[in-house]
């Protein structure tokens, strides 16, 4: 016996020795960081008095699982590790008992996968961490700072494995609370209590794990003030004053679903900021309170103490609830929304109502800019809009961003929920008594100002859709447009221009739920204007009536509908010819809504005669005697394929005829200058003229075979579908 306890004594002290030399060694260290990606230990000095049994100083450990970075500090830590379980694959400790613990958990890009997974991977399974000194608790950009106690106990697989927390609870009775550079809680008590059944990434990835949590987290403590002003943006900026607040928190969430008895109860002073620096005191409150079936929402900045005035700026009431404790798995915000009843009524005054795009969420075409109210008073109902909810903008900037032009207008707006044969419906009314339409990119240059500008919308008023699913019609009547040129950007460069004059203009625009004109009419006037048509000037009066629909192409892609031209008192300068009159219609065209416009379709025309087409080819007198003695012999009628785009004007396979004269043409004018083939025939006689380069050349003997010969400017295949 005493031999056995010599040798005993022996190899006790060989442990002493052993171990603590090797805990303190390199080797040890390197041992144990073997995959510094996922695990790494780090520690000042340590030593064991027992097999198992460890005592560390300066403790570090940090590492990464899946797509989460982790550390933990403490000044001390001592357990235990059960031998046995190594049997079985299986590191397990004991009570942990550390101090002055910090903990920071962050979410990071890049996923560490584990390898795949094996039944006989190893587990990793702590029963008990004890602190009675916590530090810090940092979860992202949340921070949990003071003196406090937490146990944890947790069990995982590796290689991908399974992962469970046994019950575990924080408890900081004097903790601030802070989310980056924000302060929300400070002197407070926080109490969390928590534990996951077990759960794999792959199963619930990220905030699904909740779905396995039963988590109860109970607040008591001082919050900050809120102080509400303008962002740079002029949207409505929330930020934190030194005034003090109240909160008490109490909620229990038990697998993705709050349990009834919850309630959250916040109140503070407000401080309210206007546009011109004045500022406001106000009292807010927050209230919430889980019920059996229902989530109640109770909402409050009321006026100042003593006026019961409701016109008063700045004040809100609501009342809202959520027909569903669960949280998890998270409804869509379409299901969140249908869950929602109750009233909010309130009038606030902002700074700027840049921020506000109403009903045209999914592409914000309309703005509403600079200062101004909003009044309203909505009633609720399973995420509908009940008939008589109301919203009005008394006065503010209207901006309307259509066809890379831009309508801006000192404008009020007023929505408004209706019943109809088909349920409630939204329709939002704007009106700007003065208007301008400029280019998207020079808005400072407009080219057209206005009277009574319309912008109507409509919308469900299901909340869900509210604002992805509307029709939108804007509209306006004889607004003044000074000089004709500024059109000139859509026009084929020098091939087709104004060259002066001024107009007016009316126009009507439909658009759809993805905020693109459907449908439009444009309707546009001159008593005189002047414009260039290749080498030719004329002066004269325009009446143009377009109307639009949206073809199912990329772009600003049109049908022209209805096209109409009429010319009325046109003369070409340099000429002695009487005025010329003509009525242009377009069918099966097609408009390209760029800059250069590009349209194309099949036209037919009708003139006072054929005087001015022949103009384009020749002057007067160079045509024979037969010729210039029918030009202004009767009314003529023309059909041809037009074309316009980028530079080029083309009027081709064209057939002209009165009583006594048929004309067929190929007409082009490349940046301002003609070139094309005329054929001529009165009777037996015949004349064909070729233009290029400014130089004609007649053709007398067979005319029409030359001109017959002749390439199409448009296929003859091109001129079927527009």
């Amino acid at each position: 016996m005493r031999r056995l306890l010599w040798l005993l004594g022996v190899l006790y002290v060989l442990y002493l020795m052993g171990g603590n030399v090797f805990l303190n060694s390199p080797l040890a260290r390197t041992e144990v960081n073997r995959k510094p990606q996922i695990f790494h230990a780090q520690w000042a000095w340590a030593w064991t008095l027992w097999p198992g049994q460890i005592h560390a100083h300066g403790l570090q450990l940090h590492g990464q699982a899946r797509q989460l970075l982790w550390s933990a500090r403490g000044d001390a830590a001592s357990g235990h590790i059960m031998l046995w379980p190594l049997l079985r694959h299986e590191l397990r400790f004991g009570l942990v008992r550390t101090a002055a613990v910090s903990l920071d958990i962050r979410p990071t890009g890049i996923d560490l996968k584990p390898p795949p997974w094996r039944s006989d991977a190893w587990r990793i399974t702590v029963d008990r961490v004890s602190t009675a000194s916590l530090r810090q608790v940092r979860l992202g950009d949340l921070v949990a700072d003071g003196e406090g106690e937490a146990e944890l106990g947790f069990t995982h697989q590796l290689r991908g494995g399974s992962t469970a927390i046994s019950p575990s609870h924080v408890l900081m009775p004097k903790a601030r609370l802070h989310y980056r550079q924000m302060e929300l809680l400070h002197d407070a008590k926080l109490d969390v209590h928590f534990s996951f059944d077990p759960f794999t990434h792959e199963e619930l990835p990220g905030w699904q794990k909740l779905e396995r949590a039963k988590i109860r987290v109970a607040a008591e403590g001082t919050t900050p003030a809120i102080a509400l002003g303008a962002d740079k943006a002029g949207a409505l900026a929330v930020r934190l004053s030194p005034q003090g607040g109240h909160l008490n928190a109490d909620f229990l969430l038990d697998h993705g679903t709050l349990a009834p008895g919850g309630h959250l109860q916040w109140n503070a002073p407000v401080a309210i900021t206007d546009a011109d620096g004045t500022q406001q005191q106000r009292h807010g409150q927050l209230d919430l309170a889980v019920q059996a079936d229902a989530v109640m929402i109770d909402a409050r900045i009321p006026p100042p103490p003593g006026t019961g005035n409701t016109t008063t700026p700045n004040q809100v009431d609501a009342h809202l609830q959520f027909a569903s404790r669960q949280l998890l798995p998270q409804p869509s915000s379409g299901e969140a929304l249908r869950l929602l009843s109750g009233m909010l009524e309130g009038r606030w005054h902002f700074a700027s109502m840049r921020w506000l795009t109403p009903l045209t969420h999914s592409r914000p075409w309309l703005q509403m800019n600079g200062a101004g109210d909003i009044v309203g008073a909505l009633r609720i109902e399973a995420g509908r809009l009940l008939p008589g909810s109301h919203v009005e903008v008394p006065q503010a900037v209207l901006v309307a961003d259509l066809l890379d032009n831009v309508f801006t207008g000192s404008a009020r707006a007023q929505a408004r929920v209706v019943a109809g044969e088909d349920g409630a419906r939204t329709t939002v009314d704007m009106i700007a008594d003065r208007f301008t339409l400029a280019p998207r990119n020079a808005p400072g240059q407009a080219y057209l100002r206005g009277r009574a500008l319309q912008v109507t919308l409509q919308s469900s008023a299901d909340l869900a859709s509210l604002g992805h699913n509307f029709i939108a019609r804007l509209h306006f009547a004889d607004a003044d447009v000074p000089d004709l040129r500024a059109y000139n950007r859509y026009l084929p460069g020098k091939s087709l221009y104004f060259l002066q004059g001024n107009g007016r203009m009316s126009t009507e625009f439909t658009l759809d739920g993805n905020g693109d004109v459907s449908a439009g009419r444009m309707q546009m006037s001159s008593a005189a204007v002047r414009l260039a048509l290749g080498v030719s000037r004329l002066a004269g009066q325009l009446k143009m009536d377009t109307r639009l629909h949206h073809a199912t192409r990329d772009g600003h892609s049109f049908d022209l509908d209805g096209f109409t031209l009429a010319l009325d008192g046109v003369r070409v300068e340099g000429s002695a010819a009487p005025p010329w009159w003509a009525r242009i219609a377009l069918q099966r065209g097609r408009l390209d809504w760029d800059r250069p416009m590009r349209v194309r379709g099949s036209a037919t025309l009708v003139m006072k005669d054929v005087s001015l087409l022949l103009s384009l080819f020749a002057d007067r007198s160079a045509f024979p005697t037969w010729i210039t003695g029918m030009i202004n012999d009767g009314q003529a009628t023309a059909h041809a394929q037009i074309e316009a785009q980028r530079g080029d004007f083309i009027l081709d396979h064209l057939v002209a005829h009165n009583e006594r004269i048929d004309l067929l043409a190929h007409l082009h004018v490349s940046e301002g200058k003609p070139s094309g083939d005329l054929y001529a025939r009165w009777g037996m006689l015949g004349l064909g003229v070729a233009l290029a380069d400014g130089k004609r050349r007649f053709h007398l003997l067979q005319a029409r075979r030359w001109y017959q010969s002749q390439p199409d400017l448009i296929p003859a295949e091109a001129t079927l579908t527009p």
